[in-house]
């Protein structure tokens, strides 16, 4: 044989290990992504607003969705920014917490109310619990 076949058959085999070298890794990372894919999904918290108020930026119906913490207030850095008068600037917070969701009011002037009860401390939702703050009404849904 001579010395350019040699060398074309060199670089034809390291050509072919370096591309079964890349589709071996990319099948490896694929099933990586598969496992991990497979973990559970975050939870949804969903809160329908079933009465405005004096919220400009709400409609009936709308559906907020809740996954990390969300801040509810007048003050413009709030996650959901309230316009009611009633509602104080940082009024209460909705953060995920094992598995479930957790309601804390903020030291709010009006307070936040829970199914019918003024809230006095950190509290897990359920489906159908119903929070009123100032003049609006938010409806739990798990």
């Amino acid at each position: 044989m001579d010395l350019n076949r040699i060398i074309g058959l060199f670089f034809t085999i390291l050509f072919v290990l370096i591309l079964f070298f890349i589709i071996l890794r990319s099948l490896l990372l694929m099933g990586r992504d598969l496992k991990e894919s497979n973990t559970p999904e975050e939870k949804v918290l969903r809160l329908q607003v079933t009465h405005t108020g004096e919220n400009r930026n709400l409609k009936e119906g709308n559906v907020l969705k809740v996954i990390h913490e969300t801040t509810f207030g007048r003050k413009n850095d709030n996650t959901v920014v309230l316009t009611d008068p009633y509602v104080s600037g940082y009024h209460f917070r909705i953060f995920p917490h094992e598995g479930r969701f957790v309601i804390e009011d903020n030291a709010s002037t009006n307070g936040t109310v829970l199914n019918g009860d003024k809230l006095t401390m950190k509290t897990y939702l359920k489906s159908n619990d119903v929070i009123r703050v100032g003049n609006m009404t938010l409806k739990v849904s798990l």
